[in-house]
């Protein structure tokens, strides 16, 4: 072994605190990049394969009802490969062992199984028997959410007939990979079932002989697809069509889209800020190691060594940091991508979903972490190469000190002399005190810029349902029906009040832009739903105008007064000019409001509801679901309350593991930043703290002049990381806020006081490390002069 080799060794062992601390900011980065697209890479492999073996579909649309014949028309549309037509109805069904019933969706099967598109992957049990008409397949989410067997059998009311069948088998389907309740984006397994039986049963029990209601196609690469949506739209216009659809609008796909961004936006928004973090302790480290070992430096030029020779070990040193964390990174994330992967399985239902790790992100991040390191002790490397062998074995020059400003301001001796040699030290050598402070405040605004979510989802249900919804349950009708029909729903059981509402799906186009959408028609005087301005207040309708939410205007460059063209995609699809009146602050994703009868107007049709939205007292909330159960009419139902506690649940779940990560990945910044300065400060002062102790310091005044010196930058660096954390809060709203979901900044007391002790907890950590080895000095091993 080469002599600097050794060197470089008695180096990493002398150094292996502050290499470790550094070497773990170094593999947090690179866990978080490897994490989010490991995870990344097996959500979409598990996609990709899913929708190719079950030839998911690239268009959808529904008609009221249109002759099965009707494909035959599509399929010579321009870019229409495959056309699938099937029929697909909803009802309600009640579920042993659940309060509320459930929704039900009855999917007839292909005739022909080799051309079908859209198909189910059978996971449990048989396919129904062709020639029964009493058995189905269910959805595999449903029956384990509601504990339904195979075996079990399901009476769903369809269109006013009961269907009752016998469960044969369980099946996962590209369309419901994720299942959306109708009131909230998450998930409600339990009151969403889906079943699929042969054609001649779904007929049956939704009337519809030799008919369908329900498209699916797939497009020619490279075709247009809004030319085909058009094209579609008009084709089944006269069956009562409403908006076809491309995949990315198709709500499990969509939610899949969104999740895949934001992991990409995960792995190159918070990487950066633990490698810079950790090239500038490399920098720190590095430089005190130059400066400390300038007479080894010099003797090893005077012995022959070249320049690049004597400062390659340098170089090295930052490499063997980087390289460290980059392997200790790369298993880490490679473990918390599993953890992700385990989490994603309760929401993203696949055949196949496995961990995949992406060596790419790992070969990537590693050397851009390696590369990191050895940029951060640049400056120091280039220093030891450039002394010459004279300048470098010459003592340094002492030092010219002068009065500080605490010594020009207390002269009276009411300071004591530790808390002045703190101050000193601090004003000597303000950029060393600068970058820590910027790294410990970077740890707390990672902290508070993550805690923030929690915050930020209250407000979001706060705000959509106990302030803009404020129904306790909700039902929707199989038609729009005359409001008259709202007399027989307030006789149901515990019925307190009800309003009529009218929703109609649109687009809206304004500027070259458009966005699908619903429109809420409420009345004027409506108390259960409301829209709300950004002070909380309740917005008045003005005539035929439309108020918007805040996203939506965003999304198509819209203030008020400016006009807006609405096209109906229901009914007879009118279209029309409408104004924009007023903004609405919607967290909960793009929407709009009017007046129900002007709503009605527009469609060119009489006083109508499209569902109902109720308060009923929670001791008869059985005796309602029996009796809404028994209404044909009825076919969808909600409610807030269960609706409320299943988002908080799931949100809980998922961001707990999240901000697990966060919060660990942060304390990481403020324990490894705190560490190697204190580390810094005592090795190059280790000769001054003993020589305090023989001139009669106790152990105690000498730590706290060790550790009081971090508190002080600990303490400066808290309102930074504060500011800062608002910053990244706005940050990530910016970056996962979702059309379904828009995220508020907002920072509660919690958030502060959690993130705080965190970063307190970390620091205070390494203060104690460092602090106790004021306890184990050899003071005559440290006094002692080097020859």
């Amino acid at each position: 072994m080469k002599a600097l080799d050794r060197k470089l060794l008695r180096d990493l062992w002398r150094l292996k605190w502050q290499v470790m601390a550094i070497a773990l900011l170094v593999g947090c980065g690179v866990a978080v990049a490897v994490m989010s697209l490991s995870a990344q890479r097996a959500l979409a492999g598990a996609q990709d394969a899913f929708y190719a073996d079950s030839r998911f579909a690239d268009v959808f649309a529904q008609a009221k009802r249109m002759p099965a014949s009707v494909t035959r028309d599509l399929s010579r549309l321009d870019g229409v490969t495959t056309v699938d037509a099937r029929i697909l109805e909803s009802g309600l069904m009640d579920v042993p062992g659940l309060s509320r019933p459930a929704i039900a969706r009855v999917i007839s099967l292909p005739d022909d199984e080799r051309r079908a598109l859209n198909r189910i992957t059978l996971t449990q049990g048989r396919m129904p028997d062709p020639n029964r008409l009493d058995e189905a397949v269910a959805l595999k989410t449903f029956m384990e959410a509601a504990r339904v067997r195979l075996g079990d059998r399901l009476t769903a009311v369809i269109d006013g007939r009961a269907f009752t069948f016998t469960i044969v088998g369980a099946a996962l389907s590209p369309e419901y990979v994720y299942v959306p309740a109708p009131e909230s984006f998450m998930p409600d397994d339990a009151h969403q079932a889906v079943f699929w039986a042969p054609r001649p049963a779904v007929e049956r029990a939704a009337g519809m002989n030799g008919a369908v209601n329900a498209v699916a196609l797939r497009v020619a690469p490279g075709a247009s697809v809004p030319a085909v949506l058009a094209d579609l739209d008009r084709m089944l216009a006269p069956y009562g069509g409403r908006a076809a659809y491309a995949r990315e609008d198709q709500a499990s796909h969509a939610f899949l889209a969104a999740e895949l961004k934001e992991l990409s936006t995960s792995a190159s928004i918070l990487p950066p800020i633990f490698l810079v973090i950790a090239a500038a302790l490399v920098h720190l480290t590095v430089s005190r190691l130059v400066e400390a070992e300038r007479e080894q430096i010099g003797l090893l030029k005077a012995f022959g060594y070249r320049d690049r020779e004597a400062a390659v070990p340098y170089l090295r040193l930052a490499a063997v940091i980087g390289l460290t964390g980059a392997i200790a990174g790369g298993l880490a994330g490679g473990g918390l991508a599993a953890a992700i992967v385990d989490q994603y399985r309760e929401y993203f239902r696949f055949p196949l979903l496995e961990p995949r790790f992406h060596w790419g992100a790992f070969a990537c991040s590693a050397g851009v972490a390696i590369a990191a390191t050895m940029l951060g002790s640049l400056a120091a490397v280039r220093r030891a190469a450039g002394l010459s062998p004279a300048l470098a074995m010459q003592p340094l020059r002492p030092t010219a000190y002068r009065e500080g400003l605490l010594d020009r301001v207390a002269r009276d001796g009411s300071v004591d002399q530790a808390t002045r040699i703190i101050v000193r030290n601090l004003e000597r050598f303000p950029m060393r005190a600068t970058l820590a402070i910027l790294g410990l405040a970077s740890s707390l605004t990672l902290l508070v810029g993550t805690q923030f979510l929690f915050d930020s989802l209250d407000k979001v249900v706060d705000q959509a349902y106990y302030r803009t919804q404020r129904w306790s349950e909700s039902v929707g009708f199989a038609e729009a029906r005359s409001v008259a029909a709202l007399a027989s729903v307030q006789r149901l059981p515990g019925v307190f009040a009800a309003e009529p509402v009218r929703i109609v799906a649109a687009r809206l186009k304004a500027g070259g832009r458009e966005e699908m959408t619903r429109i809420v028609g409420l009345d004027p005087g409506a108390s259960f739903q409301r829209p709300l301005d950004g002070l909380d207040r309740p917005i008045p309708f003005k005539g035929r105008g439309l108020v918007i939410s805040e996203a939506l205007a965003a999304r198509l460059g819209l203030e008020p007064g400016d006009s807006v063209r609405v096209e109906v995609i229901d009914g007879s699809g009118p279209a029309a000019d409408l104004p924009v009146t007023a903004l609405a602050r919607d967290y909960s994703g793009f929407a709009a409001y009017m007046p129900r009868r002007e709503l009605n107007h527009l469609m060119g049709e009489g006083d109508l509801a499209s569902g109902a939205q109720l308060l009923v007292a929670p001791d008869a909330r059985p005796a309602f679901y029996r009796a809404i159960e028994g209404i044909p009419q009825i076919i969808g139902s909600s409610s807030r309350d269960d609706t409320v506690a299943n988002w908080r649940q799931a949100m809980a779940e998922a961001f707990r593991v999240m901000i697990s990560f966060y919060v660990s990945f942060a304390a990481a910044i403020a324990f490894g930043v705190a560490y190697n300065t204190s580390r810094i400060a005592l090795s190059e002062r280790a000769r001054d703290l003993a020589t305090l102790r023989v001139l009669g310091f106790g152990q105690g005044e000498c730590a706290y002049i060790l550790v009081g010196e971090l508190a002080i930058l600990a303490l400066a660096a808290i309102p930074l990381g504060m500011l800062g954390g608002q910053a990244l809060a706005h940050g990530l709203v910016a970056a996962y806020s979702r059309d379904e979901m828009r995220l508020p900044a907002v920072i509660g007391p919690r958030s502060y006081g959690i993130s705080l002790l965190a970063y307190l907890a970390a620091v205070s950590l390494a203060a104690l490390l460092v602090g106790r080895r004021i306890w184990g000095f050899d003071l005559v091993t440290v006094l002692k002069t080097r020859e």
